[in-house]
């Protein structure tokens, strides 16, 4: 399916999040791994609002206060875009994919959201996409996944 931009804002809250909460990743692993599922369906069709929210609402923890955002069904009216690009996406899945491979590891979970936390609202509203990512995913390349991404920025 396809998702529009404020999808994508709300997976930039969702890294944010896990940047600093790193221990209550467990807790919403399910539902990434639903979101992958979702984005990585063959049926494209036109999105709906509230995608990511309603796929992490069944998940969601009353002590995780910050993210009870996920429990509002907003109505966008202005600046909607359908995100088309299959690139797009390729880089998003990795990212989640990357996320649910290895919140075990805290330490490099944690350099992996403080490098990918940004992605998701590049892949929107920049020009220069392929090198603002380069550039944030670099100390996390260096230390732990050498290609983490190079495939999917040269499709950018």
């Amino acid at each position: 399916m396809y998702l529009i931009n404020y999808d994508f804002y709300d997976l930039y809250n969702l890294i944010v999040y896990f940047r600093y909460a790193p221990e209550r990743f467990a807790v919403y692993k399910a539902g990434f791994c639903k979101i992958i599922t979702y984005i990585e369906s063959p049926e494209k069709n036109y999105a709906d609002f509230n995608n990511i929210r309603n796929i992490l609402k069944p998940c969601y923890n009353q002590s995780d206060e910050a993210l009870s955002w996920i429990l509002v069904d907003n109505r966008y009216t202005a600046n909607i875009v359908v995100i088309k690009e299959t690139a797009v996406y390729e880089v998003i899945l990795s990212v989640l994919c990357e996320i649910v491979e290895h919140y075990e590891n805290s330490e490099r979970f944690c350099l992996l959201c403080d490098a990918t936390h940004n992605i998701p609202l590049i892949l929107v509203d920049e020009i220069k996409r392929k090198r603002l990512i380069g550039l944030m995913v670099k100390e996390y390349r260096k230390k732990y996944n050498d290609s983490f991404l190079k495939d999917e920025l040269k499709r950018l």
